[in-house]
């Protein structure tokens, strides 16, 4: 018995990775990305930031693009976030990276920065949160980030060479240690008016309220 129970355990096992291998997505499966449209051209950008470089409250997100929370911020608060401050000229708004979840978040985040060298940082950030399934099962794998700087129409040549180069490697790693120095110890934290915003209960009202408070002051 103990003999029959030992192979069902392995059967067990070898049963589970035959289908985490064989899910779709991930790895070097490219057949399913899908590309963000470019944001509204009358939002001012510079870099990773959007709004007004005068803008009364600075609002920043330190993210991980494998974090659940932040696909789900970035997909549907972020854009009402932009539509009810950063276009009215209340505020301004910038991502930075804190890549803890694995060697997926240090890739994704990389790439970003490439794509924000050729002034596509915000389409590649909605990209890769567009594209999240989980964590380090493979999404943003070397060849599933080139993929989507290729569709996305960037020069693959400069992206390749910054990339392939590790050109941010370092400024990946000093994001994270900034983040460190500020407390932070999960994702998304949010920073306004250089104040961190503790106790947030994920929803967009809490986060709203937080930033009128900011304007009040």
């Amino acid at each position: 018995m103990t003999i029959f129970g030992g192979l069902v355990a392995v059967a067990v096992v070898v049963a589970l990775v035959l289908i985490l291998l064989n899910r779709p997505g991930g790895g070097d499966d490219v057949s399913d990305i899908t590309i963000a449209a470019e944001r509204d051209p009358s939002i001012p950008a510079s870099g990773r930031i959007l709004g007004q470089a005068d803008a009364p409250v600075k609002v920043i997100e330190y993210g991980d693009y494998q974090c659940p929370a932040c696909g789900i911020f970035a997909r549907m608060m972020e854009p009402q976030l932009v539509q009810d401050y950063v276009a009215t000229g209340k505020i301004s708004f910038e991502y930075r990276d804190w890549a803890f979840i694995g060697p997926d978040s240090t890739r994704a985040a990389e790439a970003a920065f490439c794509a924000q060298d050729q002034g596509k940082f915000w389409q590649f950030h909605d990209t890769l949160f567009q594209n999240q399934r989980g964590e380090n099962r493979g999404d943003y794998s070397d060849a599933r980030l080139k993929e989507m700087a290729r569709q996305m129409g960037l020069d693959m040549d400069a992206f390749n060479a910054c990339y392939d180069g590790g050109k941010y490697e370092d400024a990946v790693k000093a994001s994270y240690q900034e983040g460190q120095n500020l407390g932070i110890n999960g994702t998304p934290t949010f920073v306004i008016n250089g104040q961190v915003l503790k106790g947030w209960d994920g929803s967009y009202a809490a986060l709203k309220a937080a930033i009128d408070q900011a304007l009040g002051q």
